[in-house]
């Protein structure tokens, strides 16, 4: 059997030219049948999509582009390639045509290589936007902050007609995602969870990668730039009989703008990344990188044995990337086991239907959670200390990856807990005593809190447990991790409660009814510095069970973003691209391709409705 490349162009090809291409990702029709084309072009959405065309099978292009955006489908081609004579002007649309003159397969491929290296490339330009003129004097809201949850509430405000202006420490906007991620740094959320713009044609993959939602960042940007100030930090906030008065230092002078509200979006779980050094690390033979903002980008994992020391989200996303790259083996070497799950799980999480109180039922709940903890039993993978009990340890957030499991059943992952005691010439000293060979140690322990930082902002030393601070002052940022995080109608994405309390913001804005909102039973002080995600799911249940028109914005973002999903894919339809992405990755891992029989096996399919249930 052949080797598997580790190698991947970066995009998938649709070929409707009839012409024979050298692709590893290559998609081909033996049907002139729209249905059966969107069908098996679906089952293939893990990479951006370009389509060959020639005049042979031209006709069918209009109906395929149509029934894909119709659907928002992530499959839909960043641009059509057009061979020799065909006019494609009329069926592109706002698509790029890159006309190629011969049907000459290489130089069909080499064209591809260049629009792939430089289409699918994010110009971090596109992140330092900014108004040209100053900061203005009164405003009715400062947001603070221009990461992801920043840049969406300033869309909002905009949007219902609320002035306000963004003020960012940073050269860039983008918060995490353009400070700590990586290029292959994925969404841990489905992506329908993690959407946010809901105007384009076509959505991003799920669990979108860094260049798909640095792209939609710029967007926003782009939007609200006039109002959008960087290299701005603010210093102190304090109310002033009814209005706010942000102290900011901007160009080495310090002034102020007034406000009626004030949202700070600052990250609270996510400050500054935990640096550590280790005995005689000198001595490694091997390279030592840090798991975030592409401080591994350059290494060479191909048959390297690693070591990922930690176990959050960027540990395990370090796991896939060196498996990825070709590495032997990779052991991670955590202080305890942290939860991962499979990406059907996720995906179940939101589309499943909630009761009136905003909850799975109990049965689908336990279903899932069984076939859950089987793949963790086949598959070798050590579940978490907490199981059954907890479905996570407190601070820990889930990760989902479907690599994690198959990489276990194949021996390519070893878990440990333990401490690096130190390093030897070739490895890792575990507690003294246990040494484990490596060519490269990846350190993933993780960040500081920045739960301080609020209160040494404005002085309050509590706030509220639907996020409010005080009239008009919201902190919508992300917090701890507890126990309890994602078991609400927000799941396991931030997005979705900033989006929720944003509507409740706006509802509220400058309104004589904001104490009777606080009045609310439910509604409880917190401390500001120990925000948790417990807190906001109470303070978002307790503001639904008592309020029909906040009722009404949780039922309306639910029903839209369940609609997204089966819009996207159907139960059926990310099932079967599911396993066979699932099977893909065998081979992948593996090196040469895995028959069925000697994969882990895919028990998912068995959580398919019977045929006369399917709508």
């Amino acid at each position: 059997m052949h080797r598997i490349n580790h190698f991947t162009l970066g995009v998938r090809v649709a070929n409707f030219s009839g012409i024979a291409l050298p692709f590893d990702h290559l998609l081909e029709f033996d049907t002139a049948d729209t249905a059966s084309i969107i069908k098996k072009i679906r089952k293939y959405a893990d990479l951006p999509y370009v389509f060959v065309v020639s005049n042979e099978k031209a006709a069918q292009i209009p109906d395929v582009l149509s029934a894909l955006e119709a659907i928002r489908s992530p499959c839909l081609p960043y641009a059509l390639f057009a061979v020799g004579d065909v006019d494609l002007r009329d069926a592109a649309g706002d698509l790029e045509v890159v006309r190629i003159d011969k049907p000459d397969a290489v130089a069909i491929r080499n064209r591809i290589d260049e629009y792939a290296a430089a289409r699918l490339h994010f110009n971090e330009g596109r992140l330092r936007v900014e108004s040209t003129g100053s900061l203005p004097e009164t405003v009715d809201v400062v947001i603070v902050g221009g990461g992801i949850i920043g840049l969406y509430a300033a869309n909002r405000l905009k949007q219902s007609g609320i002035s306000f202006c963004v003020v960012e420490k940073n050269a860039k906007v983008g918060g995490i995602w353009s400070n700590f991620a990586n290029a292959t740094s994925r969404v841990n959320s489905s992506e329908c969870a993690y959407r946010l713009l809901d105007t384009k044609t076509r959505s991003n993959r799920d669990h979108s990668a860094t260049r798909e939602i640095l792209e939609d960042i710029a967007v926003l940007a782009d939007r609200v730039a006039d109002h959008l100030y960087l290299q701005t930090e603010v210093e102190r906030i304090e109310k002033k009989e009814t209005r706010y008065h942000v102290q900011y230092r901007r160009n080495e002078r310090t002034s102020a703008v007034q406000s009626k509200g004030v949202i700070l979006a600052i990250n609270d779980r996510v400050g500054a990344p935990r640096k550590t050094t280790w005995a005689n690390q000198e001595a490694f033979q091997g390279d030592i990188v840090a798991g975030i903002a592409d401080q591994a980008a350059g290494i060479e994992w191909r048959n390297k044995k690693v070591v990922v020391v930690g176990m959050g989200a960027f540990a395990v996303e370090n796991v896939r990337t060196a498996l990825e790259g070709g590495a032997r083996h990779v052991t991670v070497l955590c202080r305890r086991h942290g939860t991962v799950c499979p990406k059907i799980i996720d995906y179940l999480n939101f589309v499943t239907p909630y009761d009136e109180a905003f909850k799975h039922d109990k049965k689908s709940n336990f279903r899932n959670m069984m076939y859950w903890k089987k793949t963790y039993e086949m598959s070798g993978a050590t579940e978490p200390e907490c199981w059954m009990g907890k479905v996570k340890h407190d601070g820990h957030t889930i990760s989902v990856s479907d690599l994690w499991f198959v990489g276990h059943y194949l021996k390519k992952i070893e878990t440990i807990t333990g401490q690096v005691s130190g390093l030897f010439e070739h490895g890792v000293i575990v507690d003294g005593r246990r040494r484990i060979d490596a060519d490269i140690v990846a350190n993933c322990i993780g960040f500081e809190r920045n739960a301080s930082v609020a209160k040494a902002l404005c002085g309050y030393a509590d706030m509220y447990n639907n996020n409010y601070v005080d009239k008009d002052f919201m902190y919508l940022a992300d917090a701890h991790i507890d126990d309890d995080a994602f078991n609400s109608f927000f799941g396991s994405s931030v997005l979705e409660m900033a989006k929720f309390y944003m509507e409740v913001y706006i509802r509220h804005f400058d309104s004589p009814r904001f104490s009777e909102m606080l009045a609310t039973e439910g509604i409880e002080k917190i401390p500001i510095a120990d925000r948790k995600w417990s807190h906001y799911i109470a303070g978002a249940t307790a503001l639904i069970r008592n309020h029909p028109e906040i009722r009404a914005i949780a039922l309306k973002q639910v029903a839209q973003r369940t609609s997204n999903f089966l819009e996207k894919h159907d139960i059926e339809t990310y099932i079967e691209e599911n396993k066979r992405e699932w099977m893909d990755m065998h081979a992948l891992l593996a090196g040469q391709p895995v028959k069925e029989e000697y994969c882990l096996p895919y028990v998912f399919e068995k959580l398919l409705p019977k045929r006369g249930q399917r709508s």
